[in-house]
């Protein structure tokens, strides 16, 4: 299942109808689109990080993600530099606090990489700053919702679950930017955005009837995790690492076949296991 968030309806338009959702009447604190046979749930959050956190927690806490799921955060931002382009966010920072996030940037995509800044308020173009804490730096997107959707995305998601997917629309002027132009802006991306959800979607087992991993993944992924010392959630990785790979048809067993050959499999202990995971996920990414 792919878990799509969007702040405004406006950002929703296009996906809804690309992809067939319907509207779920039972939920009426939020607007929430589905199409189980798709396997989308796309919720609007509305604007800001409360609001955002709200609808994440909601959603995620009555549906339960399952581990092969996925978190997408779809929507507009500003940035200084341009006004035109798609980015996948590999640095997230929340403006009030400071913190900094890193979503796991391990799949194969066709998008622009940049960090983005969450804040609270409108961007400021006047004084080059949102309306209150500190500039936001050259190059980085700017947006109200991204750090809230993370944070209450990993109660439920790890952090190679989640993805920021944001198109600039402004350069810092929030009277730039209307629903009417917001829809012709999303509609101009929406074959890059459709193109990245479906691959998502192979990923997570989702309308191509790609079940749980074949037994002879299942096998691998059981003696991987045993020889790495796996906690639950580096074996939930290992296994969306492995889904990924077989998809692609990568030549990951290989891999894993030198690492073993090198000694460096079986770890001795966890700390080890963690370490021989870095390096892992490196030669295979």
């Amino acid at each position: 299942m792919i878990y799509l968030f969007t702040a405004l309806y406006c950002e929703a338009h296009g996906l809804i109808r690309k992809f067939g959702l319907a509207r779920n009447p039972k939920n009426t604190w939020l607007q929430e689109f589905y199409n189980q046979e798709a396997g989308i749930r796309l919720t609007i959050t509305g604007v800001g990080e409360i609001a955002a956190a709200a609808a994440v927690g909601s959603v995620c806490g009555a549906c339960r993600p399952a581990r092969e799921d996925i978190l997408l955060n779809v929507g507009i931002c500003a940035r200084r530099e341009g006004r035109e382009g798609i980015f996948l966010c590999n640095q997230i920072t929340e403006q009030a606090t400071g913190r900094t996030f890193y979503p796991d940037m391990l799949y194969r995509h066709d998008f622009q990489e940049g960090p983005i800044v969450t804040g609270m308020g409108l961007w400021n173009r006047a004084d080059d700053r949102p309306e209150s804490g500190p500039a936001v730096p050259a190059g980085a997107l700017y947006d109200m919702e991204a750090a809230a959707i993370y944070q209450a995305g990993s109660l439920f998601f790890g952090p190679h679950q989640m993805m920021f997917l944001k198109i600039v629309s402004d350069s810092g002027a929030a009277e730039e930017v209307d629903a009417e132009g917001t829809e012709r802006l999303m509609e101009r991306y929406q074959d890059s955005l459709t193109d990245y959800i479906r691959r998502m979607q192979r990923i997570a087992c989702g309308n191509n009837g790609e079940g749980c991993l074949r037994q002879k993944e299942e096998a691998l992924l059981e003696k991987l995790g045993a020889d790495l010392h796996c906690s639950k959630a580096m074996k939930d990785s290992l296994r969306q690492y492995i889904r990924y790979l077989t998809l692609s048809k990568s030549d990951y067993i290989g891999v894993i076949n030198d690492m073993y050959e090198k000694g460096l499999l079986p770890c001795k202990d966890k700390r080890e296991g963690k370490l021989c995971f870095e390096e892992l996920k490196q030669r295979l990414f």
